[in-house]
C-alpha cells in the first residue's frame, strides 16, 4: 500500500491503514493516486462519451470541445486532484477580464455568457470526477457562477408582432404566423416539410442546424417529435397556401426559389430590417416562440400543456411564460381599474352622503 504522504512515526503510518481498511469496508474508500490523471484526457473523453447524460446533441458536443481548447485550456495538464478552490477562481477571475477585452469592441457584448458556459463545464466534469471517486470534492464553489441571469425578453404583443409583420416582404408573412402559432424555434420552422401539416396541426419532428458553418437535419432540441395545434386561421391560410402551390410531402413548406429551404439567417435579416423600420428594433425573431407561448399562457394553457407545445422536457422553461401571464393579468387588473374606478367611486361616493344624511337625521 501506498500513501499519499510519509508519516513521523510507525503508528501514524498504522492509524492511516487503519482509516483505509474502514474506509474499504465502508465503500468510501478513494485512491489518492486515481487524481492524478490530467483533467484535459478525462475531460475529452468525457465529453466523447456523451457527457452525464451519455448522449449529446451535436451543437453542445461542439460547444464543449470549443470550450475545451479555449477557456479551459489552462486546466489541461493540471492533475484532477491538484485543482483547488483557489485555483479555480483565479482562473474565474482572470478568464472573466480576458473574455471581456475580447469583446469590447462588440456592441452589447460582456463575455459573461462564455465564461458561465465554461464554468458550468468544468464543474460539471468535476462532479463526475467525484462520482468516479478520482476526488474527494468539487473544487468549483463560486456562488452563483455558472447560473443563467438573462433578463427576460420584452414581451412581444400581438399589436407589435401584427406591426413588424406588415412591414416585411409579404413571402415571410405566412413562415413568421406559423412559427408565432406553433411556437416553433427558427431550426425547426427550416425544417418543416409539406407533410407536416394535417388536419389543423403540424408535425415537429426534426430542425435545421448549423455546426461550425456546415448545416445539418436533426431531431428537434429534446430528441423528440410533438404535434401542435395552429390557431384556426393560421390553419386554414396554410390550407389555402399548400393548395394554391406545388411539392412533394418531403419537399421543403417553405421553400426558396431555388427550392431549398428558407434560412434562418434570411429571416432575422428581413425581421431585423421591418422592426427596426417601424420602430420595434428591440424585439427579435426569437422572441416569437415566447410571444406565442405566454399568449397561450394567457389563453388558459396548464404547464403540461405548454411543455407539449413547445416541446420541452421540464416544467422550469413553461413556469416562464405561466410567470409573464400572470403579470399580463396584473396589467389587465390595473387597465380595469383605470376604466372602472370614476363609476366605481362615485357609486360610493353616493353610499357615503346617504349614510352621513342618515347619521345627521338620526341624530
Amino acid at each position: 500500500m501506498t500513501a499519499p504522504t510519509t508519516f513521523p512515526t510507525k503508528r501514524e503510518a498504522m492509524d492511516h491503514i487503519a482509516g483505509v481498511r474502514a474506509d474499504r469496508m465502508r465503500g468510501t474508500y478513494r485512491d489518492h493516486r486515481a487524481g492524478l490523471q490530467p483533467f484535459g484526457p478525462y475531460a475529452t473523453e468525457w465529453v466523447a462519451n456523451g457527457g452525464t447524460r451519455g448522449r449529446l446533441a451535436a451543437k453542445t458536443e461542439a460547444l464543449y470541445e470549443d470550450l475545451l481548447i479555449g477557456p479551459l485550456a489552462g486546466f489541461h495538464d493540471r492533475a484532477l486532484s491538484a485543482i483547488t478552490p483557489a485555483d479555480v477562481r483565479t482562473w474565474y477571475a482572470r478568464t472573466r477580464k480576458a473574455l471581456a477585452k475580447a469583446v469590447k469592441n462588440r456592441p452589447g457584448a460582456t463575455g459573461e455568457a462564455r465564461l458561465r458556459q465554461a464554468y458550468s463545464l468544468l464543474r460539471t466534469i468535476l462532479n463526475a470526477a467525484v462520482k468516479d471517486r478520482l476526488i474527494s470534492e468539487n473544487p468549483c464553489q463560486i456562488e452563483g457562477a455558472g447560473q443563467v441571469n438573462d433578463p427576460e425578453r420584452p414581451y412581444l404583443s400581438p399589436e407589435n408582432l401584427a406591426a413588424i409583420v406588415t412591414a416585411m416582404p409579404e413571402k415571410w408573412h405566412l413562415p413568421i404566423r406559423v412559427a408565432f402559432g406553433a411556437h416553433l424555434r427558427i431550426g425547426e420552422l427550416e425544417a418543416l416539410q409539406r407533410g407536416d401539416y394535417a388536419n389543423g396541426a403540424l408535425r415537429v419532428e426534426r430542425q435545421h442546424i448549423y455546426v461550425r458553418g456546415h448545416g445539418s437535419i436533426t431531431p428537434t432540441k429534446t430528441g423528440e417529435a410533438r404535434t401542435v395545434v395552429l390557431p384556426p386561421s393560421i390553419a386554414a391560410q396554410v390550407e389555402a397556401y399548400l393548395a394554391s402551390t406545388t411539392g412533394f410531402p418531403k419537399s421543403p413548406l417553405f421553400p426558396r426559389r431555388d427550392g431549398l429551404a428558407i434560412t434562418g439567417n434570411a429571416l432575422s435579416h428581413a425581421w431585423r430590417k421591418a422592426a427596426r423600420g417601424v420602430g420595434l428594433g428591440q424585439f427579435h425573431v426569437h422572441d416569437l416562440r415566447h410571444a406565442g407561448l405566454t399568449l397561450a399562457a394567457q389563453a388558459g394553457g396548464t404547464t403540461r400543456e405548454l411543455m407539449a407545445r413547445a416541446g420541452h422536457r421540464t416544467a422550469r422553461a413553461a413556469l416562464i411564460y405561466q410567470h409573464a401571464a400572470e403579470e399580463r393579468n396584473a396589467v389587465l387588473a390595473g387597465a380595469m381599474d383605470a376604466l372602472a374606478a370614476s363609476a366605481l367611486e362615485a357609486t360610493r361616493s353616493s353610499r357615503l352622503e346617504a349614510v352621513i344624511r342618515l347619521e345627521i337625521a338620526d341624530a
